[in-house]
């Protein structure tokens, strides 16, 4: 298997640990884990990564699904949204962009490994 070079951002610093960890234990690099959109375009800017696993909801100014669009017109990088609600409008944008994915909070280890895994397919 190709190690897949992968961010996090999630503004729950224990949730984005256990997150960093399982990808990790899946033989996996996590570039970084960060709590906010302007931190992502940060990382971004420096490593683009294979895969981003974004939280809808951030801390700061730009929410995960504006981050999302932002960093896929800039550097069309496919991301995985990790919510533990996924809003109507929310739902049918992801299914309208072919490299949008989500899976819904709380996920196993082997949702999050199925996940990640069908992007690379």
């Amino acid at each position: 298997m190709t190690k897949i070079n992968i961010l996090v951002v999630e503004d729950e610093p224990f949730l984005g640990l256990n997150i960093k960890q399982k990808i990790e234990s899946f033989g996996h690099h996590v570039i970084a884990v960060v709590p906010s959109g302007d931190e992502a375009f940060q990382v971004v800017a420096e490593k683009v990564p294979d895969l981003i696993l974004m939280d809808i909801n951030l801390e700061g100014s730009l929410s995960g699904m504006e981050t999302a669009d932002s960093l896929k017109d800039q550097f069309s990088v496919p991301i995985l949204f990790l919510t533990g609600f996924l809003a109507e409008a929310h739902q049918n944008k992801i299914a309208q962009v072919p490299t949008y994915h989500y899976l819904l909070k709380p996920f196993t280890t082997d949702q999050l490994r199925e996940s990640i895994s069908s992007f690379f397919i």
